[in-house]
């Protein structure tokens, strides 16, 4: 039993590793996508890419020191560890059931940002920059500019030397484009932090019973 329990700790670990490099991955991708709205957001949308970011360091951490007690076999690693998952515990329900119910929220966030950049002449430049890291244009599309600039920006186009930017080779509209993307990495973040909670529990059970076996063993 506890051969079986060691390489389950095993392979858990293993998991947790790969899900921590892979929520590392997506803060950092987030992070750098959605810095050009940390001007106009009223949330501190850079915050939360940080936390995920931080978080999938301490889950590849605790999941290094979960490996080496199951490995070594050492009864205050694994409580450790065990301890650790405890408390992230909380942090991963907490960052899950956010993700999960903010989603509702997030077109009237993005529709608030986006309005505030486009008509306020000094946040143009911001609105540029965000029209060029997502690829979008305006508020709801090329038309939006009507009545606002007398040609089209360059941002609202792909780059291009010799082609000038029109209505018909110009982007879809920042409001939808930019939900679309905080919707599906909201999903993402929230399926990776799930899946991790679940198989956290089953180790935090694992390490304590490897744990209480050892100190069994040892008396």
């Amino acid at each position: 039993m506890c051969f079986i329990v060691k390489y389950v700790l095993l392979i858990a670990n293993f998991i947790f590793t790969l899900a921590g490099l892979t929520l590392l991955g997506l803060g950092i991708a987030a992070l750098v996508n959605t810095s050009d709205l940390s001007g106009v957001a009223t949330t501190p949308l850079n915050a939360i890419a940080i936390s995920i970011i931080v978080l999938g360091a301490l889950v590849f951490l605790i999941a290094f020191f979960g490996c080496c007690g199951s490995m070594k076999e050492n009864r205050c690693l694994l409580l450790t560890y065990a301890l650790c998952l405890l408390l992230l515990a909380g942090a991963k329900i907490y960052l899950t059931v956010l993700m999960f119910t903010s989603e509702d929220s997030v077109g009237d966030l993005v529709e608030e940002w986006i309005e505030k950049a486009f008509y306020n002449n000094e946040l143009r430049d911001t609105m540029h920059a965000i029209e060029t890291a997502f690829e979008c244009c305006g508020t709801t599309g090329p038309n939006s500019y009507f009545g606002i600039l007398q040609a089209l920006p360059p941002s609202c186009c792909p780059y291009t030397v010799s082609q000038r930017c029109e209505i018909s080779n110009a982007f879809g509209g920042c409001i939808n484009i930019i939900t679309e993307f905080l919707s599906k990495y909201s999903d993402v973040f929230g399926g990776i932090l799930a899946s991790i909670l679940a198989i956290e529990f089953v180790a935090m059970l694992f390490a304590v019973m490897l744990a209480c076996n050892i100190g069994a063993k040892r008396r």
